[in-house]
């Protein structure tokens, strides 16, 4: 049993390893051929299924970009895929590899609910304990692989991945026990007050102000990766732990802070769900929006205004799954084909690139 345990953590190192590579180092023009890729083949599957492509192309962008209310969902869909990617490259960047996004966004979502179950509608100041509360529980979640990770040397794939179900099943748990409200035979919380959510920014529209709290903390992660001493020692530290060590820095500090970080955007992703979107916590919110992430974060190659840019074509393509499916009847699943094409797309160029460059792992991150 120990040695397909030590197998499996070799595996993930390696694994780790080449992901870090490929992501820093592929070219612009392969990751948007992976895109335009992706878009070919997903509409020549719509033209597949009978639907004439002019007219669905004319309503997926309606769907995605033609109004308001459209820009608003899309933007919605993008939030939590964006603060999970930024959490994921953060790790990342610090020699971590976080598989535990998931995990972390349904902790950070249950522990938005906390200061309310705590102490009732305390008026303004429950929205932002609310936010901090999710951010707080994220980066616990996040700091048990760590400190394993440092105190006894258990890989960091298996441990975050392996905390995803025990999020995702407490969830249920809480749900449909001592969260749920007595008499209610539906697996969700009670609803938030209005003054503990984030306020619509316009009317009729789902667009919150936790989308452009997203974003700034999106602008707060660049800076602090590319313009900051702790960025530095962060980056510094994922490419060469050893060089950390010789220059009398900590690195196992260093992997800490990286996963309570990567942790607490993680935790705020399902945060924002529930106070701007659900307004409760509902069994199943998620369906998979941390994974969604990692793969926003390698497929924007680590840099935070690529994962905007990237987690914004997922909530277009969320958006505009929808408005095929009510126009045309085609499934929603249609989404999740898109979003996973280019991830299919983009392995197979840079494992074709891998191969013929011969580069030489011989790295520790």
């Amino acid at each position: 049993m120990s040695e397909s345990l030590k197998s499996l953590a070799d595996t993930g190192v390696s694994l780790r390893r080449v992901l870090v590579k490929l992501s820093g180092s592929r070219s612009l023009w392969v990751t948007l051929s992976a895109f335009v890729g992706s878009l070919i083949l997903g509409l020549a599957l719509i033209a597949a299924m009978g639907v004439p492509l002019l007219s669905a192309l004319r309503v997926a962008f309606e769907g995605a970009f033609g109004n308001i209310r459209s820009l608003s969902d899309t933007l919605v869909f993008m939030t939590p895929r964006l603060l999970v990617a930024l959490g994921a490259l953060i790790a990342i960047r610090g020699g971590m590899f976080n598989l535990g996004g998931e995990g972390q966004l349904q902790m950070g979502a249950i522990s938005a609910m906390l200061p309310f179950l705590a102490f009732g509608d305390i008026g303004p100041a429950l929205l932002p304990l609310s936010i901090i509360s999710g951010a707080l529980c994220g980066a616990l979640w996040g700091l048990i692989p760590a400190v394993l990770k440092v105190w006894r040397g258990i890989d960091e794939i298996i441990v975050t991945l392996m905390m995803n179900f025990i999020a995702i099943y407490f969830l249920k748990y809480l749900v449909q026990g001592p969260m749920r409200p007595a008499g209610s035979n539906f697996n969700m919380s009670a609803q938030l007050p209005s003054d503990g959510v984030f306020q619509q920014v316009i009317e009729g529209t789902r667009l919150h102000s936790g989308v452009f709290l997203a974003l700034l903390i999106a602008v707060a992660v660049w800076v602090m990766l590319k313009h900051s001493a702790f960025g530095l020692k962060l980056r510094a530290s994922g490419q060469s732990p050893r060089f950390v060590q010789f220059q009398g820095q900590s690195a196992a500090k260093n992997v800490i802070a990286s996963m309570a970080l990567s942790g607490a955007i993680s935790g705020l992703a399902g945060a924002f769900e529930v106070l701007g979107v659900q307004y409760r916590l509902i069994d199943g919110f998620s369906s998979g929006l941390g994974f969604e992430g990692l793969a926003v974060s390698f497929l924007a190659g680590l840099e935070p205004f690529g994962a905007v840019i990237v987690s914004l074509y997922f909530g277009a393509i969320n958006s505009a799954a929808l408005a095929l499916q009510s126009t045309f009847s085609i499934p929603a699943a249609l989404a999740d084909v898109l979003g996973g094409m280019p991830i299919l797309f983009l392995a197979v160029m840079s494992g074709v690139m891998l191969v013929k460059g011969r580069p030489v792992w011989n790295s520790t991150l």
